[in-house]
């Protein structure tokens, strides 16, 4: 292969007819778990990689410091390109990724016990070797402008049809990023995007909230793919200028989807894909998000899918989080007030709601940015109904 070609595939946009039954929309998924590397990651990294081929050659030296769907990609450029290829993982890392690192034909080299201690020798690696790159899991114009490529297909697969939605999941903003640029390329400015994280991985939403970067003390999430500490400062900043409503879902709901998704269209994805798939799985959320939203409505999910997974995988999560799991919701209203409404994990026929008040400084661009969310689609500050009724109904 050559390396002028993309590294991506063009992927196929499927018209789920169980999710519109479901959420009595259109719901289009646009698979990149199709992707050759198993995600989405491959159109910003595999570009990136590419830049790097063109300036070094056949003494190209890829060096990243991930042992997820980064590194998964990086492998795969690596492979593609003939590039030599260093993937820098952390002792969390499993067996299972490692093995699948070294298919793709990458050097893997454990360091650390967390990603930090990790990405730090990968640093040093790139500073000593003149031909090494250090290609970074999703904070880089290269890796934004890949991911961006999937706008222009979801348009022309659409065939005219403009989204009423667009529902992504985010870890470290790449491709929420990418998204965001893709639509102001093709006219969509006023496609409101639904940013989707798991409690314990949310440093864009809190950071959205503030009106700056927040970085999380830890991940606790078992959505490890969307473990971003700190969320990267282009996605905040795309999020000033087009209408994006940050959302966060459980690990129980994220894990109910994946098995969802594959009962239904025989998809096996990671948790953090599950996390946005759990919104068309819970229509309860979609409806009272987007009230506007009838049979005519057009809503495109990402299923960005993930290679850290396995049918044992899944079973491990259902076995941990039962089969149905958690119903649990969080709707985020555009005022001034954060509403969770839960199924209690000790009494679980009592449910509690829990108000939380926020006051952030948010800077002007973020008023301006909330504005035009709200123009571009109205009455989606309503929250989940029924909230102060004794008995509300179930998100399920």
């Amino acid at each position: 292969m050559t390396d002028q070609a993309p590294l991506h595939n063009p992927t196929p946009l499927l018209h789920s007819t169980e999710l519109s039954r479901k959420t009595q929309t259109n719901v289009w998924l646009k698979l990149e778990n199709l992707q050759p590397s198993g995600s989405f990651k491959i159109r910003g990294l595999g570009h990136m990689c590419q830049r790097a081929f063109q300036r070094h050659g056949s003494m190209a030296h890829f060096v990243c410091s991930s042992g997820g769907n980064a590194g998964m990609a990086v492998a795969y450029a690596g492979r593609q390109l003939g590039a030599k290829t260093t993937i820098i993982v952390p002792q969390t890392c499993s067996e299972f990724m490692i093995k699948k690192l070294k298919a793709e034909g990458a050097n893997v080299i454990m360091e650390g016990e967390a990603w930090d201690e990790a990405d730090q020798y990968a640093r040093f690696i790139v500073a000593s070797d003149p031909y090494a790159s250090y290609i970074p899991p999703f904070d880089h114009p290269d890796i934004w402008d890949g991911n961006s490529t999937m706008i222009p297909e979801i348009k022309s697969q659409l065939g005219g049809i403009v989204p009423d939605v667009i529902i992504c999941s985010v870890g470290g903003g790449g491709m929420i990023s990418g998204i965001i640029q893709g639509c102001q390329s093709v006219g969509w400015d006023k496609v409101p995007i639904l940013a989707v994280e798991t409690h314990g991985a949310d440093s864009f939403h809190q950071a959205v909230m503030a009106g700056e970067l927040v970085t999380l003390p830890k991940i606790t999430s078992i959505a490890a793919t969307l473990g971003a500490k700190r969320v990267s400062a282009k996605a905040l900043e795309l999020s000033l200028v087009h209408p994006v409503i940050p959302f966060t879902v459980s690990d129980s709901m994220a894990v109910r989807a994946c098995w969802q998704l594959l009962d239904d269209h025989r998809f096996a994805v990671e948790p953090s894909c599950g996390a946005s798939m759990c919104i068309a799985y819970t229509p309860a959320l979609l409806g009272n998000i987007f009230p506007n939203l009838n049979e005519s409505s057009n809503v495109v999910m990402i299923v960005c899918g993930g290679s850290n997974i396995s049918m044992d995988m899944l079973s491990e999560y259902r076995e941990k989080f039962g089969k149905e799991g958690q119903s649990s919701c969080i709707a985020v209203r555009s005022g001034d007030q954060i509403l969770l409404k839960m199924l209690s994990d000790a009494i679980p026929s009592q449910r509690s709601i829990v108000s939380n008040k926020y006051l952030p400084q948010i800077r002007a661009a973020a008023a301006a940015a909330a504005a035009a969310a709200a123009a571009a689609a109205a009455k989606r500050d309503i929250v989940v109904v029924d909230l102060v009724s004794p008995s509300p109904e179930p998100c399920t």
